[in-house]
């Protein structure tokens, strides 16, 4: 669930750009110097999530590598959520189409069993249906707090390193824009 590519160039040399960026984050949710990015800077790969007062499972994290272009930086950086926020939606909608089918073979009576059950069986078929909608929209919520973070973090970029995105990217994202 990652976006398309954005290249920024940086005068920086990568090292310069990983320390300037390691200084506006911190590695963890706790630390004490309450940075604006929370994540992990090494010399070639960046993956930082913006600092929240309060818990978003599905917010949007700017996974990026440096790379030497000439005396300065080329940052390719794309965002999307955490890996582990989709593998666990993948995983709770393969729960519900199971819990769906064997609910509706259950509700609908489709293998002839008598199960010796006088209640009705519709919330079994039901349930599965509940638990889609409130992924949804929890998802949907969750992405819509989350809707400024990818900008929030290029401005972070372009401030601390003073990088500009290149003419690709900048026309690519003028593209995007609504009109």
């Amino acid at each position: 669930m990652a976006s398309e590519t954005i290249d920024l160039l940086s005068p920086f040399r990568p090292e310069e750009c990983a320390r300037r960026l390691r200084t506006v984050t911190d590695p963890r949710r706790r630390a004490r110097n309450n940075n604006p990015v929370i994540g992990t800077v090494t010399d070639a790969r960046l993956r930082v999530r913006r600092r929240l007062a309060y818990r978003n499972s599905f917010q949007t994290f700017m996974f990026g590598t440096l790379e030497r272009d000439g005396d300065g930086t080329l940052l390719r950086c794309s965002f999307g959520m955490h890996p582990a926020a989709v593998a666990f939606l993948i995983v709770w909608f393969c729960f519900v189409i199971i819990g769906l089918g064997i609910g509706l073979a259950v509700a609908f009576d489709l293998f002839g069993v008598d199960h010796g059950i006088n209640k009705p069986l519709w919330p079994a078929a039901v349930i599965p249906v509940f638990m889609a909608v409130f992924a949804l929209v929890w998802l949907k919520l969750s992405r819509r707090l989350a809707e400024e973070d990818e900008m929030f973090m290029i401005e972070l970029l372009r401030f601390s390193l003073d990088a500009e995105l290149t003419p690709e990217s900048a026309a690519r994202r003028a593209a995007e824009q609504p009109r």
